[in-house]
């Protein structure tokens, strides 16, 4: 009886061994995968990009916009702005729309290139700009968008344009961008680590609402 209890505990040892072993030696390609998960990237030309709304539109991410658009991959940039009676932010001009209109042709865009848009900043956030933005675009023929977004926010945001996109007929290519650390050593950064989970949590959120749906777990 002893013997076997120690076989067993001798047996559990080197099971854990190897599970460590297995983690240890796989972890990169693990986590490297984990964030490749969230961050989804489509190919194929659209008629326009989105880059999402942020409340300050930085000015490397236009610049992923520009390069896509040089590329050949769509005709005209929609800058989406998030617009809050609630917190201003200070220091940015009140005609925000016509500051990065002008901004945008400096950048050596035509104007019939350029969509600005202000959405508000109400719950649930990105649902309620994909709504905003998409209704705009079909109003004015938009068939399809190359979406780029900022890192791991990528699936959710995707399969929340993807869902309000499918009534309106838009279709939605997804394009994600990093812009403080990489997606294949995210884990090694506080940021990449926070932002990760966070971003995690809040597509599973958006599922437990219904407002993407389950098939968007297992699909790209």
């Amino acid at each position: 009886m002893k013997n076997s209890i120690i076989s067993k505990k001798i047996a559990f040892c080197f099971l854990l061994l190897g599970l460590v072993t297995i983690i240890f030696f796989s972890h990169q390609p693990i986590l490297v995968s984990a964030g490749r998960y969230l961050t989804p990237e489509g190919v194929g030309k659209a008629d326009v990009i989105i880059l999402e709304g942020t409340e300050l539109v930085r000015e490397n991410a236009v610049v992923i916009g520009m390069r896509l658009l040089s590329s050949g991959r769509a005709n005209g940039l929609v800058v989406v702005y998030q617009d809050s009676e609630a917190e201003k932010i200070f220091g940015r001009p009140l005609n925000y729309r016509q500051f990065l209109t002008k901004k945008l042709e400096d950048f050596g865009l035509e104007k019939d290139q350029i969509r600005v848009l202000g959405v508000p900043k109400e719950h649930p956030i990105t649902l309620t700009e994909a709504r905003i933005v998409l209704s705009n675009l079909s109003g004015n023929g938009v068939k399809s968008a190359i979406l780029l977004t900022e890192s791991f926010h990528t699936r959710r945001s995707y399969w929340t344009y993807k869902q309000v996109g499918l009534s309106l007929d838009i279709e939605i290519i997804p394009y994600p961008y990093f812009m403080k650390y990489h997606n294949e050593t995210w884990w090694q950064e506080a940021q990449g680590v926070r932002e990760f989970c966070w971003e995690f949590l809040k597509f599973f959120y958006y599922l437990l609402r219904g407002y993407v749906p389950l098939k968007s777990i297992l699909s790209a």
